[in-house]
């Protein structure tokens, strides 16, 4: 029995030889190494190229904005179009593809965008942001009866926002319609305290500088001072350059205001300020 055992164990033995031989010399006639490893490669290749294939739906987000923050468009429609592909149910993937759009001058494509995101949007302060970009996208093409439109629908969509009203304002102001700009001033004026809480880090008093371009067109220099402070105050690195290249510009609202000396204090005060 014990004879019978062990040859039978030798038998096993020379058959999985004879296999390995076969697997060798199978696998050197196909171009493969000679030499056998039993690594586990395939699995991990497996993994490799399955974890390359796919980027986190995240990671494509975080990358559009990023490329976009850096002024890199076709890079970021690259990513965001990857994004939306991944989430095709979130509207922030086209309308952030939709300012990047714009930002290239593709009117058409930006609006194709900015329509879908509007569909996946219900009323509210997101509806009233997209709207707004509308209406920034028609105005810095000198468009401003459409922009005057998404304006006014993007603050009937959101009367919390301040914002929305003061640029209507600034659009009537384009337009030399300076009655019905003081008259929208008014309306914003009541609830400018709530500007903060809507702005984004990055946009930290732009409203107060838009207020200030708007009462400096309107000659009232007392509120375009009042509203450049509190601007200043907010976020002064941001705006001392911006005020600095604006009253330099002759196109711009503050270009009559470049030697004025109450701005020139202003600008010296906040300055110092920044350097402390």
């Amino acid at each position: 029995m014990l004879k019978d055992r062990d040859y039978n164990i030798h038998n096993n033995v020379r058959v999985i030889h004879a296999a390995f031989i076969c697997l060798a010399i199978a696998l050197g006639a196909s171009g493969c190494s000679k030499k056998l490893t039993f690594s586990g490669m395939p699995f991990d290749m497996d993994k490799i190229v399955f974890e390359n294939s796919r980027e986190k739906t995240e990671d494509w987000k975080e990358k559009g904005v990023r490329l976009a923050r850096q002024k890199e468009y076709f890079e970021a429609i690259e990513a965001l179009t990857n994004y939306i592909e991944q989430a095709p149910k979130d509207s922030f993937g086209y309308n952030a593809l939709a300012v990047c759009y714009k930002n290239t001058g593709d009117q058409q494509l930006a609006m194709k965008n900015f329509e879908k995101a509007l569909d996946l949007t219900p009323k509210g302060e997101g509806r009233a942001k997209i709207l707004g970009n509308i209406g920034n996208m028609y105005f810095s093409s000198g468009k401003m009866q459409a922009a005057l439109g998404f304006y006014k629908d993007a603050a009937a969509e959101f009367e919390e926002n301040p914002l929305y009203v003061i640029l209507v304002a600034r659009t009537f102001v384009s337009m030399n319609d300076f009655d019905r700009a003081r008259k929208a001033l008014s309306q914003a004026e009541p609830n400018l305290k709530m500007l903060s809480r809507y702005e984004r880090d990055e946009d930290r008093g732009q409203g107060y500088y838009l207020l200030a371009q708007s009462y400096a067109a309107l000659n009232d220099e007392e509120r375009m001072l009042e509203n450049l402070d509190k601007a200043l105050k907010i976020n002064p690195g941001r705006y001392i350059g911006r005020i600095e290249n604006d009253s330099s510009d002759e196109t711009n609202l503050f270009y009559t205001l470049k030697d004025d000396p109450k701005l020139k204090k202003l600008i010296r005060r906040y300055a110092a300020r920044t350097t402390n």
